[in-house]
């Protein structure tokens, strides 16, 4: 790859690659073959170095991608302001954004189960606790109601009976759980 010799006009742009991993570095070099079509390809053990148009190198790496480029060229500026664009792109759709109605829907859930944890409180008083198993949804702790020898056990991601080695203790739950899930329902 021949860059311009002259290296006073050439600006530097390095970005980080936070937690990246080769998937994404495919992706950007995919996305800068598919977008820019005939380019100049250099790979070494650590990095992948791209030349387009002779003036815009690219050095992607796993950390991080380096993009050098001749300042007064409105044409190698564009390309550079693109493929800064592309990585933002590819950073970006790794993220897990809510909507707000997915958010109100979590929050929603979230208090409806602290109400149903709540109602077993009530009912069963320190018969009733929290166990530190992890129900299927949101991370939601499982609970327990232990009389005796009887036990129950409740996941309230589902909101329905895991487990109960009693009839009596089983129909009391399932019970209850069903008036919570009815009194925790909105009206409309």
């Amino acid at each position: 790859m021949d860059l311009p010799k002259d290296k006073s006009d050439r600006t530097h742009q390095r970005i980080n690659l936070n937690n990246s991993g080769t998937d994404r570095t495919n992706d950007l070099y995919l996305h800068i073959v598919q977008t820019f079509g005939c380019i100049e390809t250099t790979a070494t053990e650590n990095a992948t170095k791209l030349l387009m148009l002779g003036d815009v190198e690219v050095e992607i790496s796993a950390s991080s991608v380096s993009i050098e480029w001749t300042q007064k060229s409105m044409i190698s500026q564009t390309i550079a302001d693109s493929i800064v664009i592309m990585i933002i792109g590819l950073c970006a759709s790794d993220k897990n954004v809510l909507s707000e109605s997915e958010l109100k829907e979590r929050n929603h859930n979230v208090w409806k189960i602290q109400e149903l944890q709540n109602l077993f409180r009530e009912q069963f008083g320190d018969s009733f606790s929290i166990d530190e198993g992890i129900g299927k949804k949101e991370n939601v702790k499982n609970g327990s109601v232990t009389i005796g020898k009887s036990k129950a056990t409740i996941d309230f991601s589902t909101m329905k009976l895991i487990d109960c080695n009693s009839n009596p203790l089983k129909g009391r739950v399932e019970s209850i759980l069903s008036i919570g899930q009815k009194l925790t329902t909105p009206l409309c």
